[in-house]
């Protein structure tokens, strides 16, 4: 028994100096680290990344140390890689944001430039910014030699002031874009017409294209050049009889040149709720088409598919009769098929 005792008594001094070793290890906790890859969400702001990823939507916060390697276009639907730490806030921070940003080159007049500030809009990529001005809607070609350093990153809804020229292809070409705060601003420069306030309404005629238009007022035929400058986010249709109202000024070519388009015949469907399947479907717009409704003549019939504010035209403003689209539709809450994307062909 005394033996019992001792051997009790023994083991429990022993395991009391193994506790002593084991508290005098000094403990290191390193911070938590994680890599997330996945695409920009339409959420995203100019203080969080919200990152769709195969596991879910993260939620990453952008601050003053966060590093930007080939990633200045944070836009709905580009691939980043966000390689993030926990904050002493307890939320995830990105300490580097790496992304494949491209974009082409052509050979731009640097002689005769403009300057213009407005709101990234909705549709812009990493070749072609969408710039809301005072007088519409310009499209600013960007490539390789524009100078991104004026500002961290391009985001939907951030307010920017970009340089341009006329490059060899037609288009405006971004030199340059920065920073800025406050609200949208005219366009300055010989480069950059600017509407007179002038506005007339009439019907469409045939023979239109997306670069000309042809309005039949009472005053007779008029014909208006649609070009980077003309805002169409009210007017995605131009359907022969189709009654529009069109704003313009006189470009430096002696040209009428529209700024803005408005259908009166009708408006866009309301926005819904989308399933998450996506279809892609090819075919020829017909006549019956109105600002709501697209009607697409496919191999396999007539469809109808509703177009509504959600709806990206960024590459194809314009429906035509007759025209060839590439349309990715997605089944609606409203039991329609909605537009999700419109790509001329």
């Amino acid at each position: 028994m005394k033996k019992r005792i001792c051997v009790m008594a023994l083991a429990t001094v022993m395991l009391f100096f193994a506790s002593l070793v084991v508290l005098d290890v000094p403990t290191t906790v390193e911070a938590a680290e994680m890599t997330y890859s996945g695409t920009v969400s339409e959420k995203t702001t100019s203080d969080v990344l919200y990152l769709s990823t195969s596991g879910g939507t993260v939620q990453i916060k952008i601050d003053g140390g966060t590093e930007f390697s080939n990633a200045k276009f944070l836009l709905p639907g580009n691939s980043i890689t966000a390689n993030c730490y926990v904050g002493t806030d307890e939320y995830w921070h990105a300490s580097k944001l790496t992304g494949n940003s491209s974009a082409g080159k052509v050979s731009v007049d640097t002689a005769n430039k403009a300057t213009v500030k407005g709101r990234i809009a909705k549709g812009t990529s990493e070749d072609l910014l969408y710039l809301v001005v005072d007088n519409g809607t310009m499209q600013i070609k960007l490539d390789g030699d524009t100078d991104l350093s004026g500002c961290r990153f391009l985001i939907v809804g951030k307010t920017v002031s970009v340089t341009c020229a006329r490059g060899s292809d037609a288009y405006m070409h971004a030199m340059s874009i920065s920073d800025v705060g406050g609200s949208t601003g005219s366009s300055s420069g010989s480069s950059v017409g600017t509407a007179s306030g002038n506005s007339v309404t009439g019907t469409v005629e045939k023979g239109t294209t997306s670069s000309i238009l042809f309005l039949e007022t009472s005053g007779g035929t008029m014909q208006f050049v649609l070009d980077l400058a003309t805002d169409a986010s009210e007017c995605r249709t131009l359907i022969p009889g189709q009654s529009v109202t069109v704003t313009f000024y006189r470009g430096s070519d002696a040209w009428n040149h529209s700024s803005k388009m408005v259908n009166n015949t009708a408006k866009a469907a309301s926005e819904t709720t989308l399933s998450g399947d996506r279809t892609t479907v090819t075919g020829r717009v017909t006549g019956e088409t109105k600002e709501n409704t697209l009607f697409l003549d496919t191999d396999g019939g007539t469809m109808q598919i509703r177009l509504d504010a959600s709806t990206n035209f960024s590459r194809c403003p314009v429906l035509l009769v007759d025209k060839k689209v590439e349309v990715v539709v997605s089944h609606g809450s409203d039991e329609y098929l909605h537009a999700v994307a419109i790509n001329a062909k």
